[in-house]
């Protein structure tokens, strides 16, 4: 290679490393629409492992990173990481970094009732799991009373499993399984609720449940999106935990 060729590529080279640079130290907002989120983070309000989840509401997020758990990567990637020790939210033994839907920004109590047509689109990567392999990486939550969430959509073993919820307060989950998409590999994930009628798609397959006929309250439920790093374990060091990096997160509701 010709001294001048060396040059110039020495300069495209570092052209692209201060792009990459720029794009790690902006805060994801500059690259997702979150004035409809708020975040749940493994730490509490003193930013210690331990203790109540703190949270970030939607007018923080605007300019809000988090250097271990919540950030932009290189390429403008969104990234979510839990440890398997830390701070938990009410009712759970697991921390999470979690985007959960604001359908007010202003007033978490508003949230978005069963009939219609509600879709989360996202493409996503995990990059790392705890040791049991399990990690929730998008939600549907129910807001009324002690209802649980109607859909955990979980990455296990390179697999995608849907978890659906037969009844708001009891019973068990309805499994559907997907194929792998592998740790560290990008793919498409689709859940859409209408009518009753909850689908799920990841890449290019399509599977559903009518969750209705499992059980009719769920018509009289009210819901919110989640979607991030919930790792699904409490055991280890806190170096041990879940990564996962989204590319693309939409909501739509008609």
């Amino acid at each position: 290679m010709k001294p001048h060729q060396l040059f110039l590529m020495t300069l495209l080279l570092l052209g692209w490393l201060q792009v990459r640079g720029e794009e790690s130290s902006k805060p994801p907002s500059a690259n997702f629409d979150l004035t409809h989120w708020k975040l749940t983070l493994p730490v509490n309000e003193a930013g210690e492992l331990s203790g109540k989840a703190s949270e970030i509401q939607a007018a923080e997020l605007s300019e809000y990173t988090h250097p271990d758990f919540f950030y932009s990567d290189e390429n403008g990637g969104m990234v979510f990481r839990a440890p398997v020790v830390g701070a938990t939210t009410e009712g759970s033994d697991y921390c999470r970094t979690e985007l959960r839907e604001l359908v007010d920004p202003a007033d978490d109590n508003v949230c978005w009732a069963a009939p219609g047509t509600h879709v989360l689109n996202a493409r996503c990567r995990v990059n790392e799991v705890p040791s049991s392999q399990k990690v929730i990486i998008g939600q549907i939550h129910s807001s009324t009373g002690k209802a649980k969430p109607l859909i955990k959509l979980q990455f296990f073993k390179g697999r995608i499993e849907a978890l659906i919820k037969e009844s708001p307060t009891k019973g068990k989950d309805h499994k559907l399984t997907f194929p792998d998409v592998g740790l560290g590999n990008d793919f498409d994930y689709e859940i859409k609720f209408e009518g009753g009628l909850l689908s799920i798609t990841v890449n290019d397959l399509t599977q559903s449940a009518d969750v209705y006929e499992m059980d009719a309250e769920w018509a009289d439920q009210e819901f919110y999106f989640k979607a991030g790093s919930y790792v699904q374990d409490h055991e280890g060091p806190a170096t041990e935990g879940g990564s996962v990096t989204f590319l693309k997160l939409k909501v739509g509701h008609s």
